[in-house]
């Protein structure tokens, strides 16, 4: 099933490649060099032998995730998401240094407001549609600074999540968006122009 979606899509996105069309150059190296690098990392070995038994999809999102993290080398990661531990693995493994902190699915607002007040700043923030997802959304973009990435993994599950990333990719408070169809990037240095940028992934 996922072969055939992933057919359908690429044939949708085509024209939207490993970069092409990008007019600006740091948007062009963000796609080029994290979101569509192939070069075989040194830890992905390691990280198929830990985990394996995992689908091509999932293993394609952490491997962006591990990207990421190897391109921002933030501080900390927040994980909303109900597979944390190939999260924390794959960001830990791209940059050592990171705190990976998870705020469990479905918890309630005064748990997430609990643990978000330990940290000034989310440099990194994955966030999967499911449960309360867009109160933990709206809490940590309080959190972020310019130099943050925000992930939005399931922009595509349903008519909710449809919506929910067409008012992030409308507002002006999100400047660039990357949106992979599997999930959305966002970044907050309102500095850069408005864009939105189609990425096949």
């Amino acid at each position: 099933m996922y072969i055939v979606r992933r057919a359908v899509v690429w044939l949708r996105r085509c024209r939207h490649c490993r970069g092409f069309g990008v007019q600006s150059p740091w948007a062009y190296r963000f796609v080029r060099y994290v979101i569509n690098e192939h070069y075989p990392y040194y830890s992905y070995a390691p990280l198929r032998h830990r985990w394996g038994g995992e689908g091509r999809q999932e293993r394609k999102m952490c491997r962006l995730y591990f990207r990421i993290a190897n391109f921002l080398q933030p501080s900390l990661a927040v994980d909303y998401s109900a597979r944390h531990d190939i999260f924390k693995d794959h960001v830990n493994s791209g940059c050592r240094k990171t705190e990976v902190c998870l705020i469990p699915p479905c918890s309630p607002p005064g748990d997430i407001d609990v643990l978000l007040s330990r940290h000034a700043v989310i440099p990194f923030l994955r966030i999967a549609a499911e449960g309360g997802y867009q109160t933990v959304f709206a809490k940590a973009v309080s959190k972020a600074d310019s130099r943050s990435i925000f992930v939005v993994e399931g922009i595509n599950k349903n008519a909710a999540t449809k919506k929910f990333w067409r008012e992030i990719v409308a507002s002006e408070q999100y400047p660039t968006t990357f949106d992979l169809y599997y999930c959305g990037i966002i970044f907050f240095n309102k500095k850069r122009y408005k864009e939105n940028y189609i990425v096949n992934f």
